[in-house]
């Protein structure tokens, strides 16, 4: 083919479409690793103490991978606590425990929760008492594998706690629902 002026039409459209064929196949492929590559592994491993560090009106979570050999109802140990790290205030503390399993699916996990946590009907477990400044508390001392998922031995899954707090300026009854310090 010539190069003068009438293949110029053709030689640009060429060329865009060369180079949108380029760009579909990288996004595709690129697209593609990302699907695949999503792995549920997280830093902390299941049986090891974590602690995790809140400040007022805040959310925070930790997350620990475990595979789905075990059985349902077994008890696994865990250490998991929460400290105040609020330089001024203390605060009203709550957590939900639950297992993600990858397939947007959120499943309960029951805990052997310490003295000083009580599990509410709404699935939280709150705190009997403020979290007073620098002060610490654990959670639990077991998690409990419950009997509604059915986990494959095959895969992975998160075990997730998120931990929230409030101010104890803040009117707790009105926002959570329950205050867990009168409701003990």
């Amino acid at each position: 083919m010539k190069l003068c002026k009438e293949n110029f039409g053709w030689i640009f459209i060429s060329a865009s479409l060369l180079i949108l064929l380029a760009i579909a196949i990288y996004l595709g492929a690129s697209g593609w690793f990302f699907k695949n590559d999503i792995s549920l592994t997280t830093d902390l491993e299941l049986g090891k103490t974590v602690s995790t560090t809140i400040t007022k009106n805040q959310a925070n979570s930790i997350s620990l991978t475990f595979d789905g050999s075990y059985l349902s109802g077994e008890r696994l140990p865990q250490i998991i606590s929460i400290k105040n790290g609020d330089d001024s205030d203390s605060l009203y503390v709550r957590a939900k425990v639950f297992v993600y399993t990858g397939d947007n699916v959120n499943l309960d996990m029951d805990i052997v929760e310490t003295i000083n946590w009580t599990k509410n009907e709404d699935g939280y477990y709150y705190y009997n008492d403020l979290l007073n400044v620098d002060a610490s508390s654990s959670l639990c001392s077991y998690v409990i594998v419950g009997s509604e998922g059915k986990f494959s031995s095959k895969k992975k899954y998160i075990l997730n706690v998120v931990f929230e707090s409030l101010s104890s300026s803040q009117d707790v009854e009105s926002i959570w629902g329950v205050n867990p310090i009168q409701n003990i």
